[in-house]
Formats: C-alpha cells, structure tokens, sequence
C-alpha cells in the first residue's frame, strides 16, 4: 500500500511539470509564408515556408485522358517539390509528378530553382478537355 501511495505521490508531481513546461520556440517551427489556392473546376496549388526552412510548393490540374476501355476520364495531375535541411545543416529537397504516367520522383541537396516548372516526360499528354 505504501509503495502505491509513493508511486501516486511521484506521478501527482510530474503531471504539473509536464503540462506547464513552456513550448520552445526554436523548436517548434511555425509558420513564415502560406498560400492556398483552391478552384473547384480547375485545380489547386499552395505553398509554405516553416521557420526551421522547411518549404513546400504543389500544384494539381485537372486533366483527362483514356482508360484501358477508351473511355474520356478526368483526374488530378500533381506536380510538386519540397524541401528540409538536415541535421547535418544541408537541404535536402524532392520534386515529384503523379499523374497518368504514375509517380516520379527526383532529389538532391543544396538550392533549387523554385520558380522552375517541372517536365512532363510524355509530350502526347492531353491537358484539355475532350471534344465530344
């Protein structure tokens, strides 16, 4: 009973420190810029920028194409790119496509262009809509 009544008396003390203990802000990233652009019938894209220089940019287009039947289909194409530094202090960065082709990816480290378009590699993709 007595070691019951120590353990309660050990918790009952940690509950408060953990529940006060202040949030540091160096550590906890917030939030420097925010963008979000969503139309309904045509696509979104947003971007962010974090305080401990994460960064995030996507796009996504509505586009059609053919499924194995023939048949008009319409889908999200995204393209996008983010990126983080490490803990050895380097960027670290991915751009990526998912689309009708399927996901493709690419990384490296150091800076990037960021205003740079990614290519599509199949240049038969069709972007618009199917004329009955």
């Amino acid at each position: 009973m007595q070691l019951l009544v120590i353990v309660l008396v050990a918790l009952a003390a940690l509950i408060p420190a953990t529940v006060a203990a202040p949030v540091d802000p160096v550590a906890t990233p917030y939030i420097v810029q925010y963008e979000n652009n969503n139309a309904q019938n045509e696509g979104y894209n947003f971007e962010y920028e974090l305080s401990d220089e994460q960064r995030r940019k996507e796009e996504g287009t509505l586009r059609y194409s053919k499924d194995e039947e023939g048949k008009d289909v319409q889908f999200v194409a995204v393209q996008g790119r983010y990126s983080y530094v490490g803990d050895d202090g380097r960027t670290y960065w991915v751009e990526y496509i998912a689309d009708e082709n399927g996901y493709r990816a690419r990384t490296g480290t150091g800076d990037y262009d960021t205003d740079r378009k990614l290519d599509y590699s199949n240049n038969n993709v069709r972007r618009n809509r199917p004329v009955a």
